[in-house]
This record gives structure tokens, sequence and C-alpha cells, in this order.
């Protein structure tokens, strides 16, 4: 599948859920160039703000080649200057990656201030897996890189739910209360690695030589 197919595909998905597709979110953090063959797909939990604009809306923002983490502006901050903005930023970068190059998008794509005030994140998480299910087919990545490690409510749980791996392996983040997940599991006829860091707004794996390593070994 080509970039433009994916595209394509995606717009067809929303067009069939009129209300996912006019609910506020973002279906890609990345632009439409990202949407070929890459190593890993990139994911948070979900958007947060309160800006108004819908999914829909946003496959035609991705076109211009913006990438959310690099080109907006987050919390009043200059462009991708916010807290997270700059941790997603360094922690690719840390593993090879230009952030601009990565697709990169969240597990539940519909907007809220915060995890606990979303209307349904369970719902929305499974309204919006057949939308990561084309971006993958179209990407086919070695790896899905996620942060957001809780049980609930979060990339890993979801990840987890949908691609129902045999067993989970699990470390120490190095810091308290905080856990790595890493996994296999089948998309298709491919195997694919899933690696998942605890939420980088409150987790830095690029100071930890350890885990940076631990997670590289298991993109590979």
């Amino acid at each position: 599948m080509t970039a433009t197919a994916c595209m394509a595909a995606l717009r067809e998905y929303l067009s069939a859920d009129v209300a996912l597709a006019n609910s506020p979110g973002k279906v890609l953090y990345s632009s439409a160039a990202t949407l070929d063959p890459f190593p890993i797909y990139f994911l948070g939990t979900n958007p947060g703000g309160a800006l108004p604009s819908t999914l829909a809306q946003s496959l035609d923002d991705i076109t211009n080649g913006s990438n959310e983490y690099l080109d907006y502006s987050w919390e009043c901050r200059p462009l991708g200057q916010a807290k997270l903005q700059k941790q997603v930023t360094r922690f690719l970068s840390g593993l090879g990656f230009e952030s601009r190059n990565v697709p990169a998008s969240n597990i539940v794509m519909t907007r809220s201030r915060g995890i606990t005030s979303h209307h349904d994140m369970d719902g929305d998480a499974r309204r919006c897996w057949p939308l990561h299910q084309i971006i993958l087919e179209s990407v086919q990545p070695r790896a899905i890189l996620a942060f957001g490690s809780g049980l609930e409510k979060s990339a890993f749980a979801y990840l987890r739910a949908f691609l129902k791996p045999d067993e989970v392996e699990s470390i120490p983040a190095e810091q308290p209360g905080f856990t790595c997940h890493a996994f296999k599991a089948s998309l298709g006829t491919r195997t694919t690695n899933v690696v998942v860091v605890p939420h980088l707004t409150r987790y830095s794996p690029y100071k930890k030589p350890a885990i940076m390593e631990w997670v590289k070994a298991r993109l590979a």
C-alpha cells in the first residue's frame, strides 16, 4: 500500500463512521509522507488539549508536511518546545531516528484534556484500532514503539488487548513505580515487536543508557 492509498483508506473508514470522523482529535501526529514503509510506528495514548479540529479535518492538515511534535505550539511555548515535544524528540533521536520521518499517532485518536476526563477511552480505542490497522498495513514496521505503560487506559493496555500476545516481558524502568514492557505480535503474516516505555511527560528514557539499550535490542 502506498502513502496515497493509505490516506484514501483512512478517509473511507472515517466516512463510514461519521461520529468518529467529527470527533475532536487527530489521526496522525506525523505528516502523510510518513505513511510509506518505515522501521517503527510510534504511539502515545491520546491527544491532549482542547482544539476543536476533528479527525476528518486532521487528514487534510497532515498533507502539508507538518509534524505535531516539531511544528506546533503546545502550552503557549515556541514551536516544538513544550516538555512532551522535546521528550519525544530526544527519545527518538537517542534511538537513531529523526522525529520528522517517524510515522506517529496515538492509540486513541480522540482528544481530551486528560485520560480521566475522556468520555469513552475504551470505546474510542476500539473504534480507532481499524485506522491503526490501515496505517500498519502501509508502514509495515518492524516494531511498534509506544509510551504509556500503565495497566489500564494506556498505550500498553490497549496494544496488549488488541494484539493478544502469548507473553509479555516486563522490566523495572529505573524509576520508582514505572515499568517497561515488550512483546511480539502477529500482524497478518508478519511478526512485529512491540515496545512500551512509561509516559514521556514523567519519564526520560534517553537519560537511562541501560533502558535505551534494552529498547534498541527489542526494536531490532
